[in-house]
């Protein structure tokens, strides 16, 4: 079949056009080791991401550390529902038994600050307290103790007690009295000695006057 005298016509009237071949410029002749870029290519210039660090997620690395988790056992919160007598169910959270707890640990003598669960507490009874948190890939020694051990008890009965730390809320020394103006004048008007009665009300409650 021959094409139409207007489509033979289009085609011969078709031009290909091919763009030259780039040219790419290694070595020191590239225009961006030279840093001789348009102010236009700088602003889209972008800087490569930086990549972070990684994280360490494994279940050894964040037991007890993050969250309602247990130190030793990594026990957590189980997904469950309620459901209703007309079998209506909604979505709830089982919480683990968690509990702060001072646990004895016999090879340093000493007593160390965990969170743990109820079961836990049964576990270290069977297992002890180093092997459950080698298992667990916790480091007790890098938790808060008392020191429980017989050079400690030596060192309390000779120095006779425990240093302990101050208390910044302790009331400093006896507080001053303070009389408002409209007690003062009250005390005027019945014919009181103001002086007198606010020394003896210092003296009862162990307050000193200003």
């Amino acid at each position: 079949r021959s094409l139409p005298v207007a489509s033979v016509r289009s085609v011969a009237t078709m031009s290909v056009t091919l763009k030259a071949p780039v040219k790419v410029l290694t070595g020191s002749k590239s225009q961006f080791a030279a840093g001789q870029l348009t102010s236009k290519f700088q602003k889209m210039a972008v800087s490569a991401p930086v990549k972070a660090a990684k994280v360490n997620t494994t279940v050894e690395s964040i037991h007890g550390r993050s969250g309602r988790k247990c130190m030793l056992t990594g026990k957590k919160a189980n997904n469950g529902w309620t459901v209703s007598f007309s079998h209506i169910r909604n979505k709830k959270l089982q919480g683990v038994n968690l509990q702060y707890k001072r646990v004895y640990w016999p090879e340093k003598q000493r007593y160390v600050r965990l969170r743990i669960s109820t079961k836990a507490m049964k576990s270290i009874n069977k297992l002890g307290l180093e092997a459950m948190a080698k298992r667990a890939g916790l480091d007790l020694e890098s938790l808060a103790y008392s020191d429980a051990s017989s050079e400690r008890k030596e060192w309390l009965v000779e120095n006779g007690a425990e240093p302990q730390r101050k208390n910044k809320r302790a009331p400093k020394g006896p507080k001053p009295v303070y009389v408002p103006k409209w007690k003062e004048a009250q005390m005027k008007r019945k014919g009181m000695n103001v002086e007198a009665e606010t020394k003896r009300f210092a003296e009862r409650w162990n307050m000193t006057v200003a």
